[in-house]
């Protein structure tokens, strides 16, 4: 069975707008059915391959990763 955009969202609780951006991105497997840019379709198997690679490991030693903040070029102080 396939799944549209809305139905992973759903099944991952995050907007369809994420989904779009991830496919766009090439982070999640995804299939395109028909003319054109044809329509975006997921299988199972697609959606447990990007779980699976989008599992966070823990860190070697124990300690957790340091947080990184992306600097923010557009504001200026």
């Amino acid at each position: 069975m396939l799944l549209t955009v809305k139905d992973v969202a759903q099944r991952l609780n995050v907007s369809q707008s994420c989904i779009y951006q991830l496919v766009e991105t090439g982070k999640i497997p995804h299939h395109r059915i028909g003319v054109g840019r044809g329509a975006i379709r997921f299988t199972e198997d697609d959606i447990t391959e990007y779980l699976q690679n989008a599992r966070e490991q823990p860190a070697s030693g124990g300690s957790p990763r340091p947080l990184t903040r992306p600097k923010l070029k557009h504001i200026r102080l």
